[in-house]
């Protein structure tokens, strides 16, 4: 196998810089992942905060543990028929 002593001596066909070129990942646009962003009407920005006693926060949380839901998710399926 022959083996380059000089720049000289380096292939610099049109051939081999198009398949440089090709192989060249960095100039294309990365995908980052991840779920498409959600418009500006779907994004849930206000909150709402209520007091409750340390026996209803115990009890809201365990059925929202048992439900395999956020207590979040629960008060929003909760809430969801009256509004």
């Amino acid at each position: 196998m022959a083996k380059i002593k000089d720049l000289d001596d380096l292939d610099t066909s049109e051939k081999t810089n198009k398949f440089i070129a090709a192989a060249d990942m960095s100039k294309g646009k990365k995908n980052k992942g991840g779920r498409p962003k959600k418009e500006a009407s779907e994004k849930a920005s206000e909150q709402i905060f209520i007091n409750v006693t340390s026996g209803e926060k115990a009890k809201i949380e365990a059925h929202a543990k048992e439900l395999g839901i956020s207590v979040s998710a629960l008060c929003k399926i909760s809430l969801a028929k009256f509004i």
